[in-house]
C-alpha cells in the first residue's frame, strides 16, 4: 500500500513540475509564429522568456519561508492554481505588454511550484529511495526543458501556438485535484523569521543578473549603459546581500547550509551541467531550423529520440545513486556529458540521422547526473534545511540557464564571422579550389555546348552570391561545432570540482563517509 502511494505521489507531484519546468523552453520553438501576433519584432519578443525566468527568481527568494508558514502541499496547490491561471491568460493575450505581464505571473508560480516539488517527494519517498526520489524530480528538472522544443513544434503545427499555454489547464487542474486527494499538508517543525531584507536584497540581485546576461548579446555589452547599469546593480546588491547574511541574526539561507563543501561543489557542478544543456537547448533547434532548413515539426521530431533518452537517463542516474556512490554516478555522467558534447556534429553536410544520433548519445549523457549531485548535497543537509537545498539548486539551475543561453548566443555568433572570414580569406577565384568550386555550379554560371562557354554575367554573379552563402553555411556549421567544444570543457570542470567532494550516501539519518 505504501508502494502504490508513494508512486501516485510521485506521479502527481511530477506532472506539475513537468508543466512548469516545460514552459521554461517550449516557447523557444514558436517564438517566430508568436510575435507576428503580438506585433513584436525579435528583442521584444526575447522578454517573453525573460519576464518568465525574472518572475522566477524573485519568487525562489520567498519560497523557503512559505513552505514553512503555509504548509509544502499548500504552497504546491498556491503555485499549481496560479500557472493554470496564467497559462489560459498567456494564451489569450492580444498584446505583447499583456503577454508579459502573465509571463511574469507564470515565473511566480513556477518559482513556488518547483522547489517545493522536492520537499513532497522526499516526505513520500524513504530515505534509502532518495536518489530514486531524486531522478523522479529529475523527470521534470532535466526532460522537460530537452523535450519542450519537440513538443512545442509538434503543437504549434497541429494546432496554434497558444496551445503550448492552454495544454496547461486540463493537466494542472486535475493535478490540483489530485494533490488534495493525496497528499496532507506538512509544516517545518518551527517556522523560520522571513528575512526581509535578505529577500529585496537578493530579488535585486537575480532580476538585474537575468536581465543583463539576457539582453548583453543585444544590446553590445560593456557598450551599452543600460548593460553596465545592470551590472552595477547586480554587483552592489549582491554584495549587499552577502554582507547582510554574514551579519544577519536570522539570515534567508542558514549560514551552515555551505559548511559541508559538498554543498558549493555540488551547486558547482549542477551549475556547469545546467549551463551547457540549456546553451545546447538554445543551438540545436536554431542549427535545425536555420542552417538546415527544417520545419518546426520536422525540427522537433528529430529532437525527439534524444528528449526520451534524457527522461531514462534521469531516471537511472537515480537509481544508481541509492546502489553506488552518487559522486562516483555523477562525475561518470559529467565525463559522459563532455565526451558527447565535444564529438556532436553540426557540419552542414552531414544526413539528418547523424544529427538524431548525435543528439540521442548527448540527451542522455546530460540528464543523467542533476539526481546523483543533488542526491548528494541533500545527504549533507539536515532534515530542516531541505527547503533552502532545493531553492538554492533551483536558483542555481535559473542563473546558469541565463548565462549558458547568453555564452552560447556570443560564442556561436562571434565564431560565425570568424569562420567565414578565414574561410573566404583562403578561397581566391582564380585558384585550384575557387575554380572547382565554380566548376561545380556551372549550370548556374552559364552554358556549355561543343567545347564552347557561353557565359552569362547575371547568372555568373548569381553563382558568385549561392557560393558565398554556401561559404557562410559551412562556416555556421563549424561554427556550431566550435561552440559545442567549448561547452564540453565546462561540464569536464564540473566533473573536475566533483572529485573534491567527499563520498557520501544517506541511510535513514547516517551518512557513510
Amino acid at each position: 500500500m505504501r508502494t502504490q502511494r508513494k508512486w501516485s505521489i510521485a506521479t502527481a507531484v511530477t506532472a506539475g513540475m513537468f508543466i512548469a519546468f516545460l514552459d521554461t523552453t517550449i516557447v523557444d520553438i514558436t517564438l517566430p509564429k508568436m510575435m507576428s501576433a503580438l506585433e513584436a519584432d525579435m528583442y521584444d519578443a526575447q522578454w517573453i522568456i525573460i519576464s518568465y525566468l525574472l518572475g522566477a527568481a524573485v519568487a525562489m527568494t520567498l519560497v523557503s519561508w512559505l513552505a514553512e508558514y503555509v504548509g509544502h502541499r499548500d504552497t504546491y496547490l498556491t503555485g499549481l492554481i496560479l500557472f493554470v491561471m496564467t497559462s489560459a491568460l498567456c494564451g489569450s493575450a492580444s498584446s505583447l505588454e499583456a503577454m508579459l505581464s502573465f509571463r511574469f505571473l507564470q515565473g511566480v508560480a513556477e518559482g513556488m511550484l518547483i522547489p517545493v516539488g522536492w520537499l513532497l517527494l522526499s516526505e513520500a519517498f524513504p530515505p534509502e529511495e532518495r536518489g530514486l526520489a531524486m531522478g523522479v524530480y529529475g523527470l521534470g528538472a532535466a526532460f522537460a526543458p530537452a523535450v519542450g522544443p519537440s513538443l512545442g513544434g509538434l503543437i504549434t503545427e497541429h494546432l496554434s501556438w497558444r496551445w503550448i499555454f492552454y495544454v496547461n489547464v486540463p493537466i494542472g487542474l486535475l493535478d490540483a485535484i489530485f494533490m488534495i486527494w493525496l497528499v496532507s499538508n506538512r509544516r517545518g517543525p518551527q517556522v523560520p523569521k522571513l528575512d526581509k531584507v535578505g529577500v529585496v536584497l537578493l530579488s535585486v540581485a537575480l532580476s538585474s543578473l537575468v536581465i543583463f546576461l539576457s539582453k548583453g548579446q543585444e544590446k553590445g555589452w560593456l557598450n551599452s549603459d543600460f548593460i553596465l547599469i545592470m551590472i552595477m546593480v547586480f554587483a552592489w546588491s549582491f554584495s549587499a546581500f552577502l554582507f547582510w547574511e554574514l551579519l544577519s541574526k536570522d539570515p534567508l539561507i542558514p549560514r551552515e547550509v555551505f559548511l559541508q563543501r559538498e554543498v558549493p561543489l555540488g551547486l558547482l557542478a549542477l551549475g556547469l551541467n545546467s549551463m551547457v544543456a540549456y546553451g545546447v537547448f538554445l543551438l540545436l533547434p536554431v542549427f535545425l531550423q536555420r542552417l538546415k532548413g527544417f520545419t518546426t515539426l520536422d525540427a522537433g521530431l528529430i529532437m525527439l529520440p534524444g528528449s526520451l533518452a534524457s527522461a531514462v537517463s534521469t531516471l537511472l542516474g537515480g537509481a544508481l545513486a541509492d546502489r553506488l556512490r552518487p559522486k562516483i554516478v555523477a562525475v561518470g555522467f559529467l565525463l559522459g556529458g563532455a565526451w558527447a558534447t565535444w564529438v556532436f556534429r553540426t557540419d552542414y553536410f552531414d544526413p539528418k540521422s547523424q544529427v538524431v544520433w548525435d543528439n540521442l548519445m548527448w540527451g542522455f549523457a546530460i540528464s543523467g547526473a542533476f539526481a546523483p549531485v543533488s542526491y548528494m548535497i541533500f545527504a549533507v543537509l539536515k532534515e530542516e534545511h531541505y527547503s533552502h537545498g532545493t531553492m538554492l539548486i533551483n536558483v542555481t539551475r535559473l542563473v546558469a540557464g541565463s548565462i549558458g543561453t547568453a555564452l552560447s548566443t556570443n560564442l556561436l555568433t562571434s565564431r560565425q564571422n570568424s569562420f567565414y572570414d578565414a574561410i573566404s580569406w583562403r578561397m581566391d577565384w582564380g585558384s585550384e579550389s575557387g575554380i572547382g568550386l565554380l566548376s561545380s555550379m556551372e549550370p548556374l554560371a552559364g552554358l556549355s555546348r561543343e567545347g564552347e562557354h557561353f557565359l552569362n554575367q547575371d547568372s555568373l554573379h548569381l553563382t558568385l552570391e549561392v557560393a558565398r552563402r554556401l561559404i557562410y553555411s559551412v562556416a555556421s556549421g563549424e561554427a556550431f561545432m566550435a561552440t559545442y567544444k567549448h561547452l564540453a570543457l565546462w561540464l569536464l570542470g564540473g566533473a573536475i570540482a566533483l572529485l573534491f567532494a567527499r563520498h557520501v550516501k544517506a541511510r535513514g539519518r547516517a551518512l557513510v563517509h
